[in-house]
Parts: structure tokens; C-alpha cells; sequence
């Protein structure tokens, strides 16, 4: 039995789940139809040696109303199981190691001799809804794989599959990385703003303990319709430097779109310290 996913597609930077806005935020959405009975898709979701193959290590199970916890390799997801409806639906909600929360609910629809797997994962902030996006579709990817009985094959380029959700839904990327350019490591970021390129601008430059870092990088402010593409480079002197570097320039960041969007952004030594930790885990995997 065989999948109608085009593995191809897959793997590569073709978008096949979609983002869609709702009045309180973001849904994220995705619907496969899998050549295997509802109840054995069903096991694969809710058995945890099995949701070890594709998902991650799931201790215990999941449990109606109880707490759970998900380790992914690269950090811990936690949360609480609020449905669980054999062998038709889980609602769980999903907190991940930055603090963000989600209601992530998996369906499992009879369909066609088959079954229609749907994943919706709702949130109130597009942060990290691009690179969710790419992830999710991986993950979708092996659990295919594991339902064909396969290894799950390599993810394929998860950057330039998030980058095409962003270009395809208009939704700013959240993460930065590191790049080497003529031997020198940058710290880069691209986001994208709604608001128009005067009042990013402003918003970049307006906190005076932000100014010495914004003087020392290179920043590219791109008018884009009535939104503005902002692209940062910012030279790392020494690697180790790199996650603090990272977490710094990702709150700004933030702040800058709270500020466009006419609110009064809030520093938070907490999320600072929760996102430098992100960064140094995500730079040593």
C-alpha cells in the first residue's frame, strides 16, 4: 500500500501544507490522504514506540486531561492532552522549549478506502509559524515513510522549504542563522514587517541601548508594497559569541514588530536567556 503524497514534493521546497489567518491569530493546516486503514494511522499517532519513529520520544502516552512530555532531539515539547477520542481525533496543547503555545489536533477520517490524516495547529502570534510550517511538513513526511513500513528518509533543505511558505503566504520568517561568506561567520536574519519602511526604520533605531549593535551591522531595508523586508548581517568576532549574538538581534527583532504594530515593546531578560539557550542547542545539532 502506497501513500498519494508525491515524495518528490515532499522533500523538496513545495509547500503542501497551508497558513491561514484567523481573527485571533493563525491556523496552520495540513491534509494528507494515506492507502491505510484509519486504525492503523490511528496507532501510529498514539503508540509511543511507534510515535518514536517519526515524532520523537513520547513519555508514558497520551492521556485524557494529563500532562505530557516529547522529546525531539533537539528539546523538550510539553503540554496537556485536552481530547482524545479514539480512534478519530488528540487535541493537545503544545508548548515548546521557547515558551510559545499552540493547540496542535491531529483528525484520523475514514476517506476513499484510506484514511485523511489532517493536522491544524492554531496560534495566536506568527512567530516561528514559517519554520513550523517546513518542520511540520517533514515530519508528515516520515511519518509516511514509517506507515510504509521505511526508514524515514533525509528532510531534504528545511531552510529553503520555509522560505517558500513565507514567500507563498506572505509570513515573515522568526528564526536567524549563522552564515560563512569569504571565510567570515555572520549572524543573518530576514523578516518582514507590515507597516511601511519609514516607521521600521524608526522603530529599528529608536532604543538607545539597541543603537551600538544596529551601528555595527549591516541592515538592508526593502519597501515591499505596503510592507518593508529587513535583512541584518551582523559579523561574529568569535563563534562562541555567536548564540548570545543570535538571541539579541531575534528579541529586537521582536520588538520592532511590536512597535510597528503600535504597541510599546517590553525587553524580557527571561526570553532572552530562553532564546540564547534556543540558538546555542540549535547551533550544536
Amino acid at each position: 500500500m502506497t501513500s498519494d503524497v508525491d515524495s518528490t514534493a515532499v522533500h523538496s521546497a513545495v509547500p503542501l501544507g497551508r497558513i491561514e489567518r484567523l481573527s485571533d491569530g493563525y491556523v496552520l493546516a495540513f491534509d494528507r490522504q494515506l492507502d491505510y486503514p484509519r486504525a492503523y494511522i490511528w496507532d501510529l499517532l498514539t503508540d509511543p514506540a511507534k510515535v518514536r519513529l517519526w515524532l520523537g520520544e513520547l513519555a508514558g502516552g497520551w492521556e485524557l486531561g494529563k500532562e505530557y512530555s516529547l522529546d525531539m532531539g533537539g528539546g523538550a515539547v510539553e503540554g496537556t492532552v485536552l481530547q482524545l477520542n479514539p480512534p478519530t481525533s488528540l487535541q493537545i496543547i503544545w508548548e515548546d522549549p521557547l515558551g510559545l503555545e499552540s493547540i496542535l489536533e491531529w483528525r484520523v477520517l475514514s476517506s476513499d478506502g484510506g484514511t485523511l490524516l489532517q493536522l491544524r495547529a492554531r496560534s495566536e502570534t506568527a512567530d516561528f509559524l514559517t519554520e513550523g510550517a517546513a518542520g511540520w511538513q517533514q515530519i508528515l513526511a516520515a511519518l509516511a515513510d514509517v506507515a510504509a513500513g521505511r526508514e524515514p528518509a533525509p528532510s531534504g533543505d528545511w531552510a529553503s522549504l520555509r522560505d517558500a511558505y513565507a514567500a507563498e503566504f506572505s509570513i515573515s520568517n522568526t528564526m536567524g542563522w549563522l552564515e560563512t561568506s569569504d571565510g567570515v561567520t555572520m549572524v543573518h536574519f530576514d523578516r518582514r514587517f507590515n507597516s511601511t519602511l519609514p516607521l521600521v526604520r524608526d522603530a529599528l533605531t529608536a532604543d538607545p541601548e539597541q543603537q551600538p549593535r544596529v551601528e555595527q551591522a549591516e541592515v538592508d531595508l526593502t519597501a515591499d508594497g505596503g510592507a518593508t523586508r529587513l535583512t541584518v548581517r551582523h559579523v561574529v568576532d568569535d563563534q562562541a559569541d555567536a548564540p548570545a549574538l543570535l538571541a539579541q538581534w531575534h528579541a529586537h527583532l521582536d520588538a520592532v514588530a511590536v512597535s510597528v504594530e503600535g504597541d510599546q515593546p517590553h525587553m524580557s531578560m527571561r526570553k532572552l536567556h530562553a532564546l540564547e539557550d534556543f540558538y546555542r542547542a540549535t547551533l550544536s545539532d
